[in-house]
């Protein structure tokens, strides 16, 4: 395996794991690299319209999706906001483009890309006018971070290319074709799901305690 394959491998582990159990609780400095991921990701889908689908063909490619992905993290980080449309849209887009996949269409074709958008758009609007931020955040990261995990394993199995690897859709076609790939995504998102809502549970009344006997603490003196 290549010192290209492995890195990415372990970066992807890595941000999975994180993501899938600890998504909410460390969602701030997670969601700088995922900001950075989805708009990387995104650029590079984008060009791949126009390189015969093949990813990372062009050195201007990869600067202008460095580019925005290095904006898109600085904006998550700094703006709860923008966060949270990111996230919720970057998943919107996989989503999207997942079922223009599923009925037949490239990954990189204009017609996925497009679907991408609009349900990006469409899952960040709703996000926002309903204020289901914390669920949305425990649901996708668990999804999002098994998601990553699996593509983290299936790159150092060798089962898809460093390229595929980059595709927000690679999971949901391994997915779409393996059962056993899929009960391994549905029950690392399950556990994730749990793990996050009893830790975030224990986070807050702690967080409220300490709040309270700070408050109190002020008032004595």
């Amino acid at each position: 395996m290549s010192i290209e394959l492995l890195a990415m491998g372990i970066l992807m582990l890595v941000i999975g794991i994180a993501l899938c159990f600890a998504g909410y609780r460390a969602f701030r400095a997670l969601i700088a690299f995922w900001g950075f991921f989805a708009g990387f990701l995104l650029t590079i889908q984008a060009f791949g319209i126009d390189s015969g689908n093949n990813l990372l063909v062009s050195p201007l490619a990869w600067i202008i999706a460095l580019i925005i992905g290095i904006v898109l993290a600085i904006l998550a980080y700094q703006l709860y906001v923008a966060a949270v449309v990111i996230l919720s849209a970057s998943v919107g887009f996989w989503l999207g483009t997942g079922l223009m996949m599923a009925v037949g269409y490239s990954n990189h074709s204009l017609p996925a890309l497009i679907v991408g958008i609009i349900c990006a758009f469409f899952l960040a609007s709703l996000t926002l006018s309903l204020n289901l931020a914390k669920i949305l955040i425990i649901l996708i990261t668990s999804l999002s971070g098994a998601s990553v995990i699996i593509a983290g394993i299936l790159l150092f199995l060798r089962e898809v290319s460093f390229n595929d690897a980059l595709s927000w859709n690679i999971v949901g076609s391994v997915i779409g074709g393996s059962q056993l790939w899929g009960y391994v995504w549905l029950a690392l998102a399950i556990v994730g799901i749990l793990v996050q809502l009893g830790g975030t549970r224990r986070y807050e009344r702690g967080y409220a305690r300490a709040q309270f006997y700070r408050s109190g603490h002020k008032v004595v003196k």
